[in-house]
């Protein structure tokens, strides 16, 4: 009977442990997530700012090619 109760004392010790290892684990996977998220925030900001200025260059430079071309010999 000892050997019994010393045996699930330490499965539950065993347990215990392997559970704190897993919140630990948790809570590092939901600082990893967070900061990932934060620098994606970035990347979107970034991008939008970059198509803004890709519009304006656009439209204050006039269309490109050979289109864009052709315009400018037929204006005045």
């Amino acid at each position: 009977m000892y050997d019994a109760t010393e045996a699930a004392q330490r499965e539950l010790i065993r347990w215990r442990t392997r559970e704190q290892r897993l919140v630990e684990s948790l809570k590092e996977v939901e600082e990893e997530r967070r900061r990932l998220e934060e620098e994606l925030e970035k990347v979107d900001q970034q991008a939008a700012y970059y198509d803004s200025l890709t519009r304006d260059m656009k439209r204050t430079m006039g269309p490109s090619g050979l289109s864009g071309l052709l315009s400018a010999f037929r204006r005045p």
